[in-house]
């Protein structure tokens, strides 16, 4: 770990940190590349495919009203996006 040093106010209350130049170019590569990773996994949709799903969620839910389907529960939707990685 790096040595710190902190910068306080009249009454002691830590207000800044001082740290290794080479502690903070290790620590902005780290974030750098945390940060690419998150952009290139962010899903892009199409506007043709958000539309898509819209219709396909509207005809859901005519066919849950004709009593024709089950719709999931909202504990089985939160699940499957955690699966899929959107949460």
């Amino acid at each position: 770990m790096a040595s710190l040093q902190y910068i306080t106010d009249k009454k002691g209350h830590k207000k800044a940190v001082i740290i290794p130049i080479k502690e903070w170019e290790k620590y902005q590569k780290a974030l750098n590349l945390l940060e690419a990773k998150q952009e290139s996994e962010a899903p892009v949709f199409t506007k043709k495919e958000v539309l898509t799903s819209l219709k396909e969620a509207v005809e859901e839910v005519k066919l849950y009203c004709e009593g024709k389907i089950e719709l999931q529960t909202a504990d089985n939707f939160l699940k499957e996006l955690k699966q899929e990685g959107y949460l």
